[in-house]
């Protein structure tokens, strides 16, 4: 389905670009949940002065510590308070005490022990903070700002205080007030630099140890005011917060991350790739680093060093394969990395290089399920549809319940890194429905539609499964039979989103674009971020010239779901165009050949571009690589041919090019 942003056959895939690399998104936090009361102690305790206790109360001091090292925080109270004993006017382990007893949850006995520790010392930093934690808990918002700022006053040095106000302030939506919060940490942390470097020998290294704690601090809180701006859209407020990051790290390179990250995510390829590589200068074997870069060079129409980077990433897999279970945590990170630059070459075509990237994460976790259908998915789209049947029917059989090889299977889950399908029974119904279209694709169109009718009996309310039945039913034949199966499914359960999408789909593949139509705004109204519904409403919208505002409005947010997605890429850069946007639209339907290259819909819109451009020449090229794909007889091998289904609009797309064809050739 075109206007579904679904490439038939590839319905994994799809799946898959729900982990594309989103733009920093902060999500919307309760301020309960920005009060920590576990939080561990800050890192400075290695650096400061520690708080006398008497020899008498030193025995339970130390007892007590030991014993919330090892989470026992029943016995660190008991100990805390025998200590108390002998020094009852010590607010340091009054609030020691008190901070067990909220781990305990006995929430106003902490409250009490805090409040008599300032009555020994008002100053006293922790008992303020932990009295602001509670607070923060109990939703007395204003009480905890006044007991953080209380804290910061009573010891400025001390980035907990400062780190929690700006979460409280960040969930409640006061990014001004979050923004305060930063300046004045930014400002201490500038203090004690200046001091680390007027400072003597003796106290130089003291210094700048705070001071970079201190910077790094505001540094990832500026990271987090950022993703506040950039979820709200506020793009000016988060660059500033995100450039602010990077000046202010100390070297950790963690402000520099974020900024590329954010741009990456807001489709500023060309800043982030820049930033990326100044990043793979510090870290050359970064696995997260590479694998942004393998991503952003495709985005940006370079292939070649995208899969360069993936190479770099499959090398170091092989210096890490054979290695102890020691290193497991390298392996996840590694193979993560490797996944998210493969799926976007997978979807480009450059279907070896993904297939080498699953392969080399089996050798870091073999016999891991997702990683086995990935890669059985890669060896489908290369047109080996036999091979790739048989590997995810084998798959189907290693999950099965009771097997040993289920157990291994498992034992490699709880190793390695989980992505999409979290559980196996996901995995299964994923694995039965590839080996249905593989055979369907094989030829046996039969046997494909058999089995898609029996998962569909069985699991109508997953998507992919009522997806999979409408390509082996078409493929046998009877498309007709697909609609009205899901239409009595929809009728059944009509407020399934999941039935709802696939009946759209199959009344589009019919041939019936209003019922279609009319389906998807039913499936929006039931999930309104559905990015497949979406892209298909917005993109109706643009091809009948009506609603383009609404159209640009969903299509921008479906974007920003799946910004791996050709399909989509092409809607979005299609609606600019119509809207007269013409140079954000160059660049979005670039962007879409480059996700998605030879899709002929694409490249006629990105010829329309071009010649919107006054770039006749370049139009032309577009126009005819378009009608290349439409005739394959010219100039294209037979394993060409194979390689692409024909769609209801071939003749339709093949007309209309033809036509743009004639109007740039001289007369």
């Amino acid at each position: 389905m075109r206007r579904g942003g679904f490439a038939p056959g590839l319905l994994a895939l799809a799946m898959a670009a729900a982990c594309g690399h989103a733009p920093p998104r902060e999500e919307p936090q309760s301020p309960r949940a920005a009060a920590d009361l576990d939080a561990a102690p800050s890192p400075e305790a290695g650096i400061e002065p520690q708080p006398w206790v008497s020899p008498r109360a030193y025995r339970h001091y130390l007892a007590a510590l030991l014993a919330r090292d090892r989470d026992d925080h029943g016995t660190a109270a008991v100990e805390l308070h025998e200590a108390l004993v002998f020094d009852p006017d010590s607010a340091h382990l009054r609030t020691l005490y008190a901070q067990e007893l909220a781990r305990l949850g006995r929430m106003n006995e902490a409250r009490e022990e805090a409040e008599t520790a300032l009555k020994r010392s008002p100053d006293h930093a922790p008992a303020h903070l932990l009295l602001a934690r509670i607070a923060v808990n109990e939703e007395r918002l204003d009480d905890a700002r006044g007991q953080f700022r209380a804290a910061i006053h009573g010891e400025p040095d001390d980035g907990d205080a400062y780190r929690d106000l700006l979460h409280l302030e960040v969930s409640t939506g006061n990014l001004p007030a979050a923004r305060a919060v930063l300046e004045n940490l930014e400002a201490v942390a500038r203090e004690h630099t200046l001091d680390a470097e007027g400072a003597d020998n003796d106290v130089t290294g003291e210094e700048a140890v705070t001071g970079s704690r201190l910077r790094e601090n505001a540094s990832s809180g500026w990271v987090e005011l950022g993703s506040a701006f950039a979820a709200r859209h506020a793009d000016s407020e988060a660059d500033e917060a995100f450039a602010r990051a990077e000046r202010i790290d100390p070297g950790t390179g963690d402000g520099l991350l974020a900024r590329a990250s954010y741009l990456e995510g807001r489709r500023r390829f060309g800043e982030a790739r820049v930033l990326y590589l100044r990043l793979v200068a510090r870290r050359p074997e970064s696995p997260g680093v590479l694998a942004s870069l393998s991503r952003v060079s495709l985005q940006e129409g370079q292939p070649d060093v995208a899969e360069a980077h993936l190479r770099k990433l499959v090398q170091l897999a092989g210096e890490m394969d054979g290695e102890g279970q020691d290193r497991d945590a390298d392996r996840r990170e590694l193979t993560a990395a490797l996944f998210r630059a493969a799926l976007p070459l997978l979807g480009a075509n450059r279907v070896e290089a993904a297939q080498a990237a699953f392969e080399a994460c089996l050798r870091l976790f073999p016999a891991h399920p997702e990683l086995s259908f990935y890669r059985a998915l890669a060896i489908d789209s290369r047109g080996n549809h036999r091979e790739a049947a048989q590997l995810f029917e084998a798959l189907d059989g290693a999950l099965a319940d009771g097997s040993e090889s289920r157990a291994e299977a498992d034992r490699s889950a709880q190793r390695g890194p989980s992505f999409l399908a979290g559980e196996p029974a996901t995995i299964v119904v994923d694995a039965r429905t590839q080996a249905a279209l593989s055979r369907s694709r094989l030829g046996e169109h039969a046997e494909g539609a058999k089995r898609m009718r029996a998962l569909f009996a069985e699991r109508p309310q997953d998507e992919a499964v009522g997806l999979g039945l409408i390509e082996a039913l078409e493929r046998d034949g009877h498309l007709v039979d697909a609609v009205s199966i899901l239409a009595a499914a929809a009728r059944a359960q009509p407020r399934s989103e999941a039935i709802l999408f696939a009946l759209a789909s199959a009344q589009d593949r019919a041939g019936k674009q209003q019922s279609a139509f009319g389906t998807m705004r039913k499936v929006l109204a039931l999930s309104p971020h559905h990015a497949g519904a979406l892209n298909y409403v917005g993109y109706s919208l643009v091809e009948k010239h009506e609603s383009l505002e609404e159209a640009e409005r969903l299509l921008a947010e479906a974007v920003d779901q799946r910004p791996d997605d050709g399909a989509v890429a092409d809607s979005y850069g299609t609606c600019l165009l119509r809207r007269g946007k013409v140079p954000a639209a160059l660049a979005e339907l670039s962007r879409a050949q480059n996700l998605s290259p030879g899709d002929p819909v694409i490249l006629e819109h990105l010829g329309e571009a071009l010649l919107a451009s006054g770039k006749r020449e370049e139009a032309g090229s577009a126009f005819r690589k378009a009608l290349a794909v439409l005739e394959p007889s010219v100039g294209r091998s037979r394993k060409a041919r194979e390689g692409r289904d024909p769609e209801p609009s071939d003749a339709r797309v093949r007309a209309e090019i033809l036509q743009k064809l004639r109007t740039l050739t001289p007369r």
